[in-house]
């Protein structure tokens, strides 16, 4: 069962902030949210709203999914359609 991990996404999101070179100062303006709410977001003291959450995924153009779960569906969508197209190589080679 999966669940929402406030710590993890902390983590996630300091990640992205620094991984752009951004101060918390430049990323909370860019969001158009309070440093103190982004602080307590970074530590994992404070959830941030359906809203925010699309907006920080836009802003990073990464997945709602990454950024709440850690998971990158896209990932995992091109791994399933690489092995169906192995599956169906295997099986034209048997044909042959």
């Amino acid at each position: 069962m999966y669940y929402f991990d406030a710590t993890e996404f902390a983590t996630r999101l300091s990640n992205l902030r620094k991984a752009q070179g951004m101060t918390q100062e430049a990323m909370a303006e860019a969001l158009n949210i309070s440093l103190e709410h982004l602080s307590k977001m970074e530590r994992g003291k404070r959830k941030p709203s359906i809203d925010l959450v699309v907006a920080m995924a836009c802003y990073f153009h990464v997945s709602t999914d990454y950024l709440l779960m850690g998971k990158n569906h896209d990932m995992v969508d091109s791994r399933t359609k690489l092995l169906d197209v192995v599956t169906q190589l295997t099986e034209i080679a048997k044909s042959m």
